[in-house]
């Protein structure tokens, strides 16, 4: 396993990538006249594009007995795939790339795909979590030969290995304290030029091209009070207390909250569904059990 691939891992985590991350920056900076490039890589359909074929001898090679290998390859291989909507049913394809969605195995199989490539020395490394691929490099009196040697490799490993980068949503922050800021020339990947920006969101963390964490506060501190006020709408409609610390403990529930709401006060007020359904609002099933 890559030493700098930072999920599936014991002990480490997202925490540890940010940090790792900030930490090889801002060694970067302390040195004289030296600014900092960073490449945040996006992968289109990245566990659709997984290889049975060139997985087996990756998985073997990380240590992985032969047997559970071949099983895994095998379970991989002639899937059948069809669409069925009530009475419908589309034609069968049989399908031998990529992993099904939705399960723990995909970033993990994809996390074994890209072990092959890596690079680290003192001004350049390449640091993943799981299909989030970033390039870290520090540029010296504009010399930048080494950082896009890397892109330039690591694209051709990409295509190599048929994983597809969504050179669109693919982006540049370049992190430079000097008072005159310098002019980078923007990375050509597969003939489109990387958008150069001045802030990216990596693994949930707002990060800026002056690592100010003003951003990220401020994300945080509305997703905070996002979370507060549809708390406080629930406890209105006269919901438990301890569903509701079962709302507040549970990540990512803000959809469900919102939902929630809207049907609570369509029951309440009596309000009718939109004129395509003709319906009067209903607690869904799955809502109303949970709020009994």
């Amino acid at each position: 396993m890559d030493s700098l691939q930072f999920e599936y891992r014991p002990g480490i985590g997202v925490d540890d990538a940010v940090i790792y991350l900030l930490h090889r920056s801002l060694s970067h900076l302390e040195s004289t006249g030296s600014t900092v490039t960073v490449m945040f890589f996006d992968f289109s359909s990245a566990f659709n594009t997984i290889q049975p074929s060139l997985l087996r001898g990756q998985m073997e090679g990380a240590g992985v007995d032969c047997h559970l290998a071949a099983w895994t390859t095998d379970y991989l291989t002639n899937r059948l795939q069809y669409v069925r909507l009530r009475d419908c049913e589309s034609d069968v394809v049989v399908c031998s790339t990529g992993a099904p969605q939705g399960t723990v195995l995909s970033p993990f199989l994809f996390t074994l795909c890209t072990s092959d490539f890596s690079h680290n020395s003192d001004s350049c490394h390449l640091q993943k979590f799981s299909n989030d691929t970033t390039i870290v490099g520090r540029v010296s009196e504009g010399n930048e030969f080494e950082y896009r040697e890397v892109i330039t490799n690591f694209v051709t490993w990409c295509e190599l290995n048929h994983l597809r980068i969504n050179t669109s949503k693919t982006k540049e922050v370049v992190i430079d304290f000097g008072r005159k800021a310098s002019h980078t020339a923007p990375v050509n990947i597969q003939g489109l030029d990387i958008e150069i920006v001045e802030e990216y969101k990596y693994l949930g963390v707002h990060l800026k091209n002056k690592l100010d964490w003003t951003h990220n506060t401020d994300a945080l501190y509305k997703k905070g009070q996002s979370c507060l006020h549809l708390l406080s709408r629930l406890r209105s409609f006269g919901v438990c207390r301890s569903l509701l610390w079962t709302f507040y403990d549970c990540g990512g529930i803000s959809d469900l909250l919102r939902c929630g709401l809207l049907e609570l006060w369509k029951l309440r007020e009596g309000k009718e569904e939109t004129q395509q359904t003709g319906q009067t609002g209903w607690l869904s099933p799955g809502l109303l059990s949970g709020l009994h």
